[in-house]
């Protein structure tokens, strides 16, 4: 029986002149085009203003995900801060300082650069089919917006808003702990410069309440002042703890059908469709499992 409610639905999606407004596809998406999150490639944020969860990546960066895990479990995170926060572009977070004694005995404080991974096996990604001026090509891969070079079989992770990146200095593989997420407009010139491994799939508006740096150039000063409670793991969770959060498969029908949808926007108000969306302008929907009210912009 669910078959056939996946054809059927499959068929309304993609028959020419029948047409679905972004949210009348993600609402009539059956349960087959969504995915259960992964708990044990979460991180839940807890601020002093609420919980931020974000879904990591270890296809596309693997050692950074591995280790920010090992650094979360030894808590080397809990009680710092997000001390830059520039409006518009980035809150950046974690420890400043570590003492000798509180290094981390099986994390470390530094991780080789992954800008960009070369799979054994090329991903499968859902093209945007729309020019691109930071990429050959661009699209997404299990629910992250994803750039690509085919020619070199290479792909990276793109920084759209919510994004989870590591900060780092001059040298290339000399972040660890510096963790920062996209608050304002995409900022794609950071693209191959830093590793982003991750998404804020829900809580985006406690990092959007943060108090902002208080100079121009938005130095290091907001120390203590956007307290990072704690981070955990989510498979490290309590099952009551955990949030059953489920996220549009990326290569389904129904998200296949809304790109279209977004592309050109249906309905009396608008008098003008564009034919064209960029990478990072797609809100990949969220929702509860089993829930019919998604998160969705």
């Amino acid at each position: 029986m669910n078959k056939i409610i996946v054809i059927v639905v499959a068929v309304l999606l993609t028959t020419p002149g029948i047409t679905k407004t972004p949210y009348e596809i993600v609402d009539t998406s059956p349960d087959a085009h969504w995915r259960d999150i992964n708990q044990e490639n979460t991180l839940y944020i807890t601020l002093e203003t609420g919980v931020v969860i974000v879904e990591m990546a270890p296809q596309f960066a693997p050692l950074h995900v591995n280790n920010t895990k090992e650094l979360v479990r030894e808590g080397i995170f809990n009680g710092t801060s997000f001390y830059r926060v520039v409006d518009g572009f980035v809150a950046q977070g974690g420890p400043t300082e570590i003492a000798e004694s509180d290094r981390p005995k099986k994390g470390q404080l530094t991780v080789p650069a992954e800008f960009t991974v070369i799979p054994k096996k090329p991903f499968e990604l859902v093209p945007l089919n729309a020019i691109d001026g930071y990429a050959p090509d661009v699209g997404y891969v299990e629910g992250f917006a994803t750039a690509w070079n085919k020619d070199k079989n290479e792909y990276w992770l793109t920084h759209c808003y919510g994004s989870l990146a590591m900060g780092r200095a001059k040298e290339a593989g000399s972040g660890g702990t510096e963790l920062y997420i996209v608050i304002g407009q995409a900022q794609r010139y950071l693209d191959k410069n830093t590793t982003v491994f991750g998404r804020v799939i829900t809580g985006m508006e406690y990092i959007q309440s943060l108090k902002r740096s208080s100079n121009l150039k938005g130095g290091v000063n907001m120390k203590g002042k956007n307290k990072i409670v704690r981070i955990q793991v989510g498979s490290d969770l309590k099952p009551e703890e955990v949030l059953p959060l489920q996220t549009m498969k990326t290569n389904s029908v129904s998200f296949k059908a809304l790109i279209e949808s977004r592309k050109n926007r249906d309905g009396e108000w608008f008098v003008y469709q564009h034919n064209y969306i960029d990478v990072c302008s797609i809100s990949i929907p969220v929702r509860l499992k089993g829930a019919k009210v998604k998160s969705f912009n």
